[in-house]
């Protein structure tokens, strides 16, 4: 009865949130948190640097991966700060690697891909994983290397599927043009679509897209990889280890592999992009791994999860990592703003 509660709480927060971020996040009043003046230019006016809800959505979303990462493998009796500092450190190593790929592929130094720093983790995670099994139980730590993988593959769906959230904010990532699909996928996206409003949105600035209806990629993004996560949890949660790996690795990689084909952003000069390369290679080599581990692990107890994660230090840690990463990626690189301040005169 736990584990069919906490699976359908998690599905309804996620689709109720992507519901309403579907709506709105595009609109042009949801790209800037704020702007905080930095350097006084001229008399009255500053220099401001935007904070976006790409930083926010971000943070938030690789923060509750991070979470959810921590309070599975706690179920299981992993130590919850050893796995925090575990997959936080992942995040954090990976950090670079988001603006780094994109620098390669894209050719822009001011671009972040999640895209390549998940790539990173992902080749990444079963060595660290296999390192930690090897020397945490002579330290009295206890750690499973095919419940650890499946953890992070679901904890990547969730996380990514808030994440995406962050692309409808900033009009990133952004879909064909239904004038320049196919007469097919224009009439099953003529309902269902997104348009991005404002001159400061990516889609806007980048392609000329402001306005025009789009295939919404981002939105169907979120949708897979809900789903995905959903099932790979539930498996989690049955004790099916591999299968808990499996299916949200195919369902996550496998459609980042197709989604490359919707959409209208730059994603390198070649016909098959770079990205999907990365998503083939990181899925084939997953399922590998899923299949090479074995199949070890105590069966998943949430009333343990839950008792070891709420605490204050594990608490604090999130929070701020979820600064750090807010910072690193809430601080616009490609916009500018204009602040000015004036004191009202009838309130004087």
């Amino acid at each position: 009865m736990m584990n069919a509660a906490f699976v359908a709480i998690l599905a309804a927060f996620m689709f109720g949130l992507l519901l309403w971020g579907c709506r709105t996040l595009p609109k042009e009043r949801w790209q800037m948190i704020a702007a905080v003046p930095v350097a006084k230019e001229r008399d009255g006016e500053w220099r401001g640097m935007n904070l976006t809800f790409y930083g926010f959505f971000s943070a938030t979303g690789s923060v509750f991966g991070v979470a959810l990462a921590v309070l599975l493998l706690a179920s299981v009796h992993v130590s919850a700060m050893v796995a925090a500092f575990l997959v936080a450190g992942m995040v954090v190593l990976c950090m670079p690697a988001s603006r780094l790929v994109a620098a390669i592929i894209e050719k822009k130094s001011s671009t972040y891909t999640i895209a390549g720093a998940a790539f990173v983790a992902a080749i990444l995670l079963p060595p660290v994983f296999w390192l930690a099994a090897l020397y945490l139980p002579k330290w009295g730590f206890q750690f499973y290397v095919l419940p650890a993988l499946a953890a992070a593959a679901i904890a990547y769906a969730f996380a990514e599927a808030l994440g995406r959230m962050a692309c409808m904010s900033f009009g990133c990532c952004y879909g064909k043009p239904l004038w320049a699909a196919s007469p097919a996928m224009a009439k099953l996206f003529r309902r269902f679509n997104t348009v991005f409003r404002g001159e400061t949105k990516k889609a806007a600035y980048a392609s000329g897209l402001d306005k025009e209806p789009l295939i919404p990629v981002q939105a169907l993004t979120s949708i897979v990889f809900t789903i995905a996560g959903i099932a790979g949890l539930s498996l989690f949660l049955a004790g099916s280890w591999r299968l808990a790996v499996i299916v949200p690795i195919v369902g996550t990689w496998g459609w980042r592999a197709v989604a490359e084909n919707l959409r209208a952003d730059h994603r390198g000069n070649t016909r098959i992009s770079a990205y999907q390369i990365m998503s083939l290679i990181a899925m084939s080599y997953l399922v590998i791994c899923a299949f090479l581990v074995p199949t070890t692990g105590p069966s998943p107890d949430l009333w343990i999860a839950f008792s070891q994660t709420a605490t204050l230090p594990l608490f604090i840690f999130l929070q701020s990592l979820w600064v750090l990463l807010f910072l690193f990626y809430g601080r616009s690189q490609v916009t500018a703003s204009v602040v000015s301040f004036h004191v009202i005169a009838d309130r004087t």
